[in-house]
Formats: C-alpha cells, structure tokens, sequence
C-alpha cells in the first residue's frame, strides 16, 4: 500500500473516530437537555434513594413531576392516611435532596395549613375590637404526642391546647385588674366562638409604655 494510501486510510480512521466521539458528547449533552430522554434515568435513581433511606415508611408515591423553572425532577410520597403530611425527593442537576425532616417529621405544611386555618378564624371574631396583630403558633409536629398529631392531621385545631396566641392591645392603664378583665374578655369572646387556647402572650400598650403578659406552658 503507497504511502498516500495509508495517510488517507488513517485520516479516514481518524475522521471516523472524531465522528464517534462527536456523536457520544453530543448524545450526552442531549440527555442532560432534553427532559424526555433524561427523566427514565432520574425516576430510577430518585426510587433507589426513596428505597435506601426511606423503604420503610407507609406512604405511597404521588406522579413523578418535572419543574421547568429549575430544570429538576421530583417525586412526593404522601402518608396512606394524611395526604397533607409529606416529603418531596428532588433531583436537580443530578443531586438528590429531600425535604423529608422539615415536611414529614417537623410537618412543616400541616403546621401552616393548621395555623392559617386558626389564624383566620382568630381574624375574623376580633376584626372590629381592640385586639389586633393576632398571631398563632403550632409547635413542630414531632413535638406533640401521637393523639395530638392524629387530631391535628385531622383539622381538629380549634378548640384546644396546641398552638399558642399572641395579640397587641393599647389601654389607658396597666393596672392588673384591668389587664386580667381583657384577657378574659378575650378567652370568653374565643370560647363562645369555639376557639381556645391556655398559652397566651399579650402586649398592653399604655402610651409607649409596654407590658407583656403570658401565660399556659407552651414554651415549656
């Protein structure tokens, strides 16, 4: 074989495997691209994480879901009896993360949910009082024994000692019996609406002069 024979069978081998090596990058750069043919893989390796940290939970899996805002993919598995108790395993550039302590064990959007639900109802008796900047507040999920999660899964929120509640007050005096008349005035307005709660904090505003009174054992 001549010489120029062999240089244009080796040009044509190089070309050859230059063109191979174009296609595969090219593939690859496609796969990280294109959801369709990414999202087989992904699904695999977000159900061989959800397998190896949490196989043991009683939940069920939600649709496997591409976000196109952050280019990620995710799956959200749903407790079998509390659909509003979940976790969310995401995939984002081929990193795995969970939400699975704030979501499921702290029960992050329970908690707000609950919290809105009471919050509102709180909003809605003292809208024309005195009583204002009413805020509410769950403590984390895993801090309640099990009969208060399953009541509070359930909206049974209402009515009881779970959540604490703050209010601002502006008076013409800080004299005890005055401030005690005004809370209780504020827990028998709740009660008779079917809200109540023992763990209370109240800012009394005299003119600039602030006194804040507590009470219940929320914080404890």
């Amino acid at each position: 074989m001549s010489s120029r024979k062999k240089m244009n069978s080796l040009m044509l081998g190089q070309a050859l495997l230059f063109g191979i090596i174009i296609v595969f990058f090219g593939f690859i750069i496609v796969r990280e691209k294109v959801p369709s043919l990414k999202s087989k893989t992904t699904e695999e390796d977000i159900n061989a994480y959800y397998e190896e940290n949490y196989g043991n939970l009683d939940v069920r899996p939600g649709d496997f879901v591409y976000n196109e805002d952050d280019n990620s993919y995710s799956i959200t598995y749903y407790d079998k009896d509390y659909k509003d108790l979940n976790f969310t395993i995401t995939s984002t550039n081929n990193k795995i993360t969970d939400n699975y302590e704030d979501n499921f064990v702290k029960g992050k959007s329970v908690i707000e949910k609950s919290t809105d639900l009471v919050l509102e109802k709180y909003n809605e008796i003292f809208k024309n009082t005195n009583y204002q900047n009413i805020k509410v507040e769950f403590k984390d999920l895993d801090k309640y024994n099990e009969a208060e999660v399953i009541d509070i899964l359930e909206g049974n929120v209402y009515n009881t000692g779970y959540y604490s509640v703050s209010y601002y007050v502006k008076v013409d005096s800080l004299d005890d019996i005055y401030l005690n008349n005004l809370i209780n005035s504020f827990n028998t307005i709740a009660l008779n609406n079917g809200l109540v709660t023992n763990n209370y904090s109240v800012t009394f505003d005299n003119n600039g002069i602030i006194r804040i009174v507590e009470g219940g054992d929320f914080n404890e």
